[in-house]
């Protein structure tokens, strides 16, 4: 059994495909009196590495291979060693893999259409919603990187095999598990990549693979190690490289993961069926109670299953008459695109999927562009699982979307504390495909000292693909606002404004990163009398025009690595509506990260905000620490005009980014006075880290007159406007 090889599979499919001659599979030489040799890989998780020590002895030795048998990581490596790719370049690529990050279930930041995101607030826990009935997830971890990695890299050696895995230049079959009859299932047809995806299918761990109308998971759960089914292929001799992990120990199955891989083995263990068949040779690395689940340092497995490769040479030499023929490179994907299927859009309109997905029938086969398509279906947000498969078809191939739907509607629960306004959270009904083509629908409710109300909104296309890329949106809120009010660095209290306001207009979406948009607000804001503050009370009629134009391709909303964001926008209220007060606003942000290395980056912020004539108090400009001016509390002025720049290095190490940031800034009244020489400024330091609540931060600052401050908060950052 190998409870984990779903975390080794990607690093064996991001190396660089080697080039190809043609289309087609290669002639295999066959020498006559020679007796024909199988290579078993098993299954092992981190362990299988050892696999590579093994392949690349056999490669520098020169010995031939006749036919692979793998299961579950061993059919993930020996499909690409089956196929043309090189142990080498496996090795160097395991090395560099972030396994996290492949299965994270994360969407790609920058492929999730603008209009999806520009005013989102992430929820700390989501549960899908079905009739009346909750869903839970159909595994902890997302299979959508691995299934993306898998069909680039083996879609093209499959279709030049005709799918058909003896035409590979190393015939491979694969071992997988039947779920509903615990029944071993050899895989020697189809789609080589979705041969490989299914035998991995760890239960729990990953989403069970649906193939030929057939639920398949894990080989390991009936033939960890295949010895019979090389024999069934013709081989006279047979190689083991056997990784299997050994049983676990009770301190291993504490924690819910333990507990579920514990009872897999115990319960998989009478259905083995070749596990106690020697075969010619066995070959085990010294791995020790190596856990299936670190892959911490994959050059000491590699380099232990080398070194049992080496022990191993003389009875190799002898038992390997002959030496190998130059393997085959692996092909690379040609031909035409002869058509496109989508199969199990229920709820979501094919013509929405076909348009994220960007394949045109007839035109050549462009994998890169497949990728990205296929990344563009995966954003939307709307699916627990998307595969893409290539089928073959006369001087080309047939492309299939298979996806499995998420519920339509979730409940989302979410929030945010710091140190000024203690506790703000929200609970939050959201459709995310209302009307059949991606739409999202939502009410909010939120509860807090800042902020409480609610909220309620659709956003429909401007996706910034097909044929039509506007789209429209409307929202209402009723919110009583109360942000603390500070004199001379003191806070004073809290005012009170309540907004009800209702608006709606256009967007207009350019690819997944840039957006313009323009609406109407019409309401009315409520400025409520508060003792002591001394600020202007009464009801006002709220009629403004606005816009905002939007590019954003941060990697990540709270610990960027790399990309930029940019958000100018404008809005003019119309007396000739009835607006109470005559004014104009105006507001640009930008944030910046750079990557200088694995641990180093840098972010940068600017905010720059203009107004003039009437501007209420409550639409003026704030700005305070920790980014801008480190030392002074959160959103201490108010201002008709505000300028900020920000930039923070910062060093992350075991999922925590440590800075040292600096900021300046300051508010004026009048627009004339903006400038760089009238500033404030401060410095300061920050941790943060990203946890299941959202980002945890703690910043102390001190600014140019002395003034300190601590600044904690958790969870998701509020609205504010921009991406």
């Amino acid at each position: 059994m190998s409870p984990s090889s779903w975390k080794l599979f990607p690093a064996l499919l991001l190396l660089a495909a080697p080039a190809a001659a043609d289309c087609h599979g290669p002639d295999r030489d066959t020498a006559a009196g020679r007796p024909r040799v199988g290579l078993v890989l098993s299954g092992g998780g981190a362990r299988g590495l050892a696999h590579i020590g093994l392949l690349e002895v056999l490669e520098r030795e020169g010995l031939r291979v006749d036919c692979v048998a793998g299961t579950s990581m061993g059919a993930a490596i020996g499909a690409l060693w089956a196929s043309g790719y090189p142990a080498a370049g496996i090795a160097e690529i395991v090395r560099s893999l972030d396994w996290q990050q492949v299965f994270s279930g994360k969407r790609v930041r920058a492929l999730v259409p603008l209009a999806l995101r520009i005013d989102d607030v992430s929820p700390a826990l989501r549960v899908g919603i079905e009739g009346l009935t909750p869903r839970l997830p159909a595994s902890r971890s997302s299979d959508y990187r691995l299934n993306r990695l898998l069909f680039r890299f083996l879609s093209a050696p499959g279709l030049a095999a005709g799918q058909d895995f003896d035409r590979l230049p190393r015939p491979f079959r694969a071992v997988a598990t039947d779920l509903a009859t615990g029944v071993r299932v050899v895989l020697s047809r189809g789609s080589l990549a979705h041969a490989v995806r299914a035998s991995m299918s760890t239960p729990v761990t990953l989403p069970v693979t649906v193939l030929d109308g057939r639920q398949l998971v894990d080989g390991g759960l009936t033939d960890n190690v295949p010895v019979d089914l090389a024999r069934s292929m013709g081989a006279d001799v047979v190689i083991v490289s056997d990784t299997s992990a050994p049983a676990q120990v009770p301190d291993e199955y504490r924690d819910v993961l333990g507990i579920g891989v514990q009872v897999l083995d115990v319960l998989s263990h009478p259905l083995q069926t070749s596990d106690a068949q020697a075969g010619d040779l066995v070959v085990q690395a010294a791995l020790g109670r190596h856990r299936w689940d670190d892959y911490s340092d994959p050059d000491a497995v590699i380099a232990a299953g080398r070194e049992a490769a080496r022990a191993a040479l003389p009875r190799l030499r002898a038992l390997v008459p002959g030496s190998a023929a130059p393997a085959a490179a692996a092909p690379t994907a040609c031909g035409v695109v002869r058509a496109v299927v989508v199969r199990g859009a229920r709820q979501i309109s094919e013509g929405t999927v076909r348009a994220a997905l960007g394949l045109e029938e007839g035109a050549a086969f462009d994998l890169r562009r497949a990728l990205r398509g296929l990344d563009r279906v995966w954003a939307l947000g709307l699916f627990e699982s998307v595969w893409l498969d290539a089928q073959p078809e006369a001087d080309g191939a047939q492309m299939v979307v298979d996806l499995r739907e998420t519920p339509r509607l979730f409940v989302e629960l979410g929030g945010a504390s710091n140190e000024a306004d203690h506790v703000g959270s929200f609970v939050r009904l959201r459709v995310r495909n209302a009307f059949g083509h991606a739409e999202r629908a939502e009410v909010e409710l939120d509860g807090g000292i800042r902020e409480y109300g609610a909220r309620a909104g659709v956003t429909a296309g401007g996706f910034g693909y097909g044929r039509w890329p506007i789209g429209l949106f409307a929202r209402g809120l009723a919110l009583r606002e109360e942000p603390r009010l500070f004199v001379n660095g003191d806070d004073v209290g809290r005012a009170r404004f309540t907004r009800a306001i209702v608006d709606g207009g256009l967007h207009l979406g350019f690819g997944p990163d840039m957006l313009v948009q323009a609406g109407l607000a019409v309401g009315r804001i409520e400025s409520a009398p508060r003792p002591g503050l001394g600020l202007p009370s009464g009801t006002d009629a709220h009629r403004v025009l606005h816009g905002t134009l939007a590019w954003d391709r941060l990697d990540d909303r709270d610990l960027p690595l790399s990309g930029v964001a940019l958000t100018v926008a404008g809005e003019r209220s119309l007396t000739g509506l009835g607006a109470a007060r005559d004014y104009w606003r105006s507001r640009a942000t930008a944030r910046a990260a750079l990557s200088l290395g694995r641990s180093f980056v840098v972010e940068g912020a600017a905010l720059l905000g203009l107004s003039g004539r009437e501007v209420p108090v409550y639409d003026l400009f704030r700005i305070g620490g920790p980014d801008f001016l480190p030392g002074r509390p959160r959103d201490e002025q108010w201002a008709r005009q505000v300028l900020g720049l920000s930039l923070a290095p910062a060093y992350d190490v075991r999922g925590i980014r440590i800075a040292i940031h600096g900021g300046i800034g300051n508010a004026w009244r009048d627009r004339s006075r903006v400038s760089l020489s009238d500033r404030r400024s401060g410095a300061g330091v920050r941790v943060t880290h990203r946890s299941v609540l959202g980002l945890v931060s703690v910043d102390a600052g001190v600014d140019d007159r002395g003034h300190g401050a601590l600044y904690f908060s958790v969870g998701h950052r509020p609205r504010d406007g921009g991406p």
